[in-house]
């Protein structure tokens, strides 16, 4: 009987420890915008975002599996006018309604992942690094609004928001991501 248990608590372990890597909560995206001479950042969230990521007993397999689609409309910076104004003009397009990404490549050794994301029938890969902690993989990049062909967007959003940014708006915007695990 004692060697039954033991070898049922010694299979769950294993199966278990198969799956190091799973999700253990939400995907945190933010994204922080610069505006003035100053470069003074913006930052805010999404309120609308999917994630699709599968367990895996390597990091590497688990990141490489994750896919994310991010309703742009459900932007959150916790100022509606902000709101208003960066989605009626850099999302107004009916191609960048919707924000998908997914990893393409990680590089455990030097912490490094690449971002494959698609916006405005556009996709490019976004170089990032990472750092875990507290069960947390956190990574970090910049995503330059101007790659997804959004000028038009960008110089309409600049030109609405010319006074508020003292007539300086910035193309490139911080992103980071965080994916809990247990």
């Amino acid at each position: 009987m004692k060697k039954s248990i033991l070898l049922s608590v010694f299979a769950f372990t294993l199966v278990s420890s198969l799956n190091a890597y799973e999700l253990n909560g939400q995907i945190g995206v933010k994204w922080t915008g610069f505006k003035t001479e100053k470069k003074a950042a913006v930052s805010g969230t999404f309120n609308d975002i999917k994630l699709d990521i599968k367990s895996s007993d390597k990091l590497s397999d688990f990141l490489s599996t994750a896919k994310v689609k991010i309703v742009s409309a459900s932007l959150e910076s916790k100022n509606p006018e902000r709101n208003d104004n960066i989605t009626s003009t850099l999302f107004s397009l009916a191609t960048s309604k919707l924000i998908a990404g997914s990893i393409s490549q990680v590089n455990e050794k030097e912490n490094t992942l690449t971002l494959a994301v698609t916006m405005n029938e556009v996709t490019k890969d976004i170089p990032m690094t990472y750092e875990i902690i507290d069960g947390n993989i956190i990574a970090k990049g910049i995503l330059e609004i101007l790659d997804f062909n959004m000028k038009d967007s960008f110089l309409a959003f600049a030109k609405k928001c010319a006074e508020l940014h003292e007539n300086k708006s910035f193309s490139d915007v911080n992103i980071e991501f965080t994916i809990p695990f247990k």
